[in-house]
């Protein structure tokens, strides 16, 4: 796992072996529907059987390309990571050497893992986002959600110098100017990739194929 800014996470720790995912509260993982039991021949009353080939079928997140990525190498080298913010700025995400991640919005409308099932014991830690690294993509816990991609705060403002270059809008929250990943746009460093979209922004490790998509609907996982 790569560093967390210091402005913003007093601790971050990529869930693995040690602390298991609790899969009833994963928003990845749609209700179980039992199959409905169809009668030898519809009743005058019945509609006809319809071909599943007629339905569409719903597609989850996939690994975003790196054609025509920005490549924010040289930020996460010289600066440790390189953040961004969803056009709305409510999603804020960061590249690091050794995982991608993304903290959830603040109206985040999916389900959140308890932090006491997922968090080390007596780390008064919050699970605060989803990262991707080499081993897989998984809850995070941290001891700030906050992490904001500024562009001139002194302290932050050095994870956004890929930002101004590239002429891409800003957005203000709570008085603060964050730099933006546009929609249809996406960074890459190394094997890390994220991409904006208008259904969330989607991170993923290229070499694995493993990564995740962070909406305020919930998180998706790609497996």
């Amino acid at each position: 796992m790569g560093r967390i800014p210091a402005l913003s996470v007093a601790l971050v720790l990529l869930l693995g072996a040690g602390c298991a995912q609790d899969p009833s509260v994963d928003p990845a993982v749609p209700p179980s529907v039992p199959p409905a039991t169809a009668s030898a021949e519809p009743g005058p009353s019945s509609p006809s059987p319809v071909s599943p080939s007629a339905s569409p079928t719903p597609t989850g997140p996939s690994v975003p390309g790196t054609a025509g990525a920005l490549d924010v190498s040289a930020t996460v080298a010289d600066a440790g990571f390189a953040s961004f913010a969803s056009p709305s700025g409510k999603i804020w995400c960061a590249l690091y050497e050794e995982d991608a991640l993304c903290h959830f919005p603040f109206d985040y409308a999916g389900k959140i893992p308890n932090s006491k099932k997922v968090c080390p014991e007596l780390s008064e830690l919050d699970v605060t986002g989803v990262a991707v690294s080499a081993d897989g993509a998984d809850y995070f816990c941290s001891g700030d959600p906050g992490s904001l991609p500024q562009v001139e705060d002194s302290d932050s403002a050095a994870s956004t110098r890929w930002w101004p270059a590239t002429g891409w809008p800003s957005v203000k929250l709570d008085g603060q100017k964050l730099a933006t990943l546009p929609y249809g746009k996406s960074l890459v460093a190394g094997d890390y990739v994220c991409a904006s979209a208008r259904d969330g922004v989607t991170c993923a490790n290229t070499a694995t194929g493993k990564g995740f998509r962070m909406a305020r609907a919930g998180v998706a996982f790609i497996d």
